[in-house]
């Protein structure tokens, strides 16, 4: 199958009616001294990148935490729920068995070549809550270490990724700090926190990551990445399967989405914008309309919260399409995408490379035929500042380099 089919539906007479034309990309004539650019037409807002073992993690951890045993970050591999194939699409490890997402030539062929991705944005899962937020935070400081050292710099030859800062959820000095000490890195371009915490994320001991990311115009996106404990608990206990878990992915999500509206995070913070990764989009329409039905209601109660919940949704707050709902009939989830106001708040995902990747081509499909451009790529690109095209395939990277 060519590359540029994934971008094709025949149904759709606005489609580009020749296959051969790099999937309708407009490709500009070669400078005298530099390459060809292609028109970027996807972003892809969830890709996670692995080291090749822990140990090469390990190599990147700040010298006071260096002498600490292993055993200190065995966390980062046993999570309460365990997903299919450890969460990896069975056929992303390399030919020479390499963790998914870990060589990047391989990389390179699956999610630039097979998917048609343009552009990347790496949030890596190497960090799950800990006990002691100080061996939390040396993991992150880990993380971000090696993700600008490979996928970021050596990795990154062709310029087409992006990266997520990862910072330590249960102490929000010690995730600022960290946020001041990567600011202004180029390849950098969100923190992420994870939503198992043990408050809601609105609430004050937050404040200080979102005035940093703030201060260096960088959102915050929350990410799924399930953690031993209690922090995996629902209202009511904990699940008994991993199924019911993923299913779940939304709750945590309203909670802390309602948690920055009602404890008044967007007013406080005016420029910071939200990104809830993962989770889903089909709830947030529905949501909406709760939140702004109590606050018409109830907004005595939150005297910080100025306008209706649903505008805060509109102008800071962004979501990410994987997993896309797949109701029977397309029509029903065209409503939900006019209902939440899609063409402003959703980012194309893949999930890349895990067992539940969403392929372009079956996400396009189920997109508004007049929305395509935004939500595969435009309000990515508009949220972290990408280039519209992109330099023409050059040479790709070295296998194991």
């Amino acid at each position: 199958m060519r590359r540029n089919a994934v971008l094709h539906d025949p149904a759709d007479p606005a489609d580009p009616a020749d296959p051969a034309d790099l999937a309708g990309r407009q490709v500009s004539p070669p400078a005298s001294d530099g390459p060809r650019e292609v028109t970027v037409r996807i972003v892809d807002t969830d890709v996670h990148p692995s080291p090749r073992s822990e140990g090469e993690l390990l190599e990147y951890l700040p010298e006071s935490s260096r002498g600490l045993p292993e055993s200190v970050f065995d966390s980062i591999e046993s999570p309460t729920y365990v997903a299919p194939n450890k969460a990896q699409r069975v056929d992303a490890y390399s030919p020479d068995g390499d963790l998914p997402c870990s060589d990047p030539a391989f990389t390179e062929k699956q999610l630039f070549g097979d998917a048609g991705v343009d552009y990347a944005i790496l949030l890596p899962l190497t960090v799950r809550p800990m006990a002691n937020p100080e061996h939390e935070a040396a993991l992150c400081t880990a993380t971000n270490a090696w993700l600008a050292d490979t996928w970021l710099s050596r990795y990154n030859r062709h310029g087409r990724y992006r990266g997520a800062l990862r910072v330590c959820t249960t102490d929000a000095e010690l995730a600022r700090q960290e946020i001041e000490r990567w600011a202004g890195h180029p390849g950098f371009v969100q923190v992420m926190l994870i939503p198992y915490t043990l408050a809601p994320l609105g609430q004050r001991q937050f404040w200080p990551v979102y005035e940093a990311a703030s201060k260096h115009g960088l959102p915050v996106a929350v990410h799924v990445n399930r953690a031993p404990g209690s922090r995996l608990l629902t209202p009511v206990g904990f699940s008994s399967y991993f199924i019911e878990h993923h299913a779940l992915y939304p709750v945590s999500y309203m909670t802390h989405l309602a948690s920055m509206i009602y404890e008044g995070v967007f007013e406080r913070f005016p420029s910071m914008t939200a990104v809830f990764v993962e989770g889903g989009f089909g709830w947030v329409a529905p949501f909406t309309w709760r939140l702004d039905n109590f606050w018409n209601e109830l907004k005595s109660e939150v005297p910080a919260v100025r306008r209706p919940p649903s505008e805060y949704i509109r102008e800071r707050v962004r979501f990410t399409s994987q997993p896309i709902e797949e109701p029977a009939r397309r029509g029903d989830l065209l409503k939900f995408f006019d209902w939440a106001h899609a063409s402003r708040v959703l980012m194309f995902s893949t999930d890349y490379p895990h067992w539940d990747f969403d392929k372009p081509e079956s996400v396009l499909n189920k997109l508004p035929r007049d929305q395509r451009d935004r939500i595969l790529k435009q309000n990515a690109i508009d949220l972290y500042g990408l280039p519209p095209t992109r330099p023409a395939d050059a040479a790709p990277t070295k296998v194991g380099a």
